[in-house]
């Protein structure tokens, strides 16, 4: 029962993620530099352990598309358990601390790898409220935009289908 509330749990936060990096994509400036400097068609798997929720992305025509699966990500950051993934993405663990603890594993060009983390930090940063993000975060981004905007702009993406 515990394992099936965590892969729920992390199921739907990897949606409000996807959701989070292409509504910031239009609203934080840094985003939309990463972005911008993708090689077109670069794709990234978010793998959170065993029979477990899994997101798929890939970076083409200026948009950031959720896929069912892919055979061959370019870009693979795998967590090593739905624990470890649940901890992350509650809020209860930083990805620094996640690498300390060799609880991920990558695969890939390490610039691209590195370019999801960013991303996955400046989101971290708009999602979580500030006493979480000091723990979890080395270093807290300054945020461009209300995190109330980013929110409901997820939720209207949500209500009208933007992120299928």
């Amino acid at each position: 029962m515990k394992l099936s509330l965590q892969k729920l749990t992390v199921g739907i936060v990897l949606r409000v993620v996807h959701a989070a990096l292409v509504e910031l994509y239009k609203l934080d400036s840094r985003v939309k530099e990463e972005f911008d400097r993708m090689p077109e068609g670069l794709s990234y798997a978010l793998q959170t352990g065993y029979n477990a929720p899994q997101l798929f992305v890939q970076w083409k025509d200026g948009k950031l598309s959720r896929l069912a699966a892919l055979d061959k990500p370019v870009c693979a950051l795998r967590l090593k358990s739905t624990g470890i993934s649940f901890r992350m993405f509650t809020g209860q663990m930083g990805l620094a601390q996640a690498y300390a603890q060799h609880a991920f594993s990558m695969q890939g060009e390490i610039a691209d790898v590195m370019r999801l983390a960013r991303l996955v930090n400046l989101v971290e940063g708009y999602l979580f409220p500030k006493f979480i993000t000091k723990h979890i975060l080395t270093d807290i981004p300054s945020l461009q935009v209300n995190p109330l905007r980013v929110y409901g702009r997820i939720f209207c993406g949500f209500l009208t289908g933007r992120y299928n």
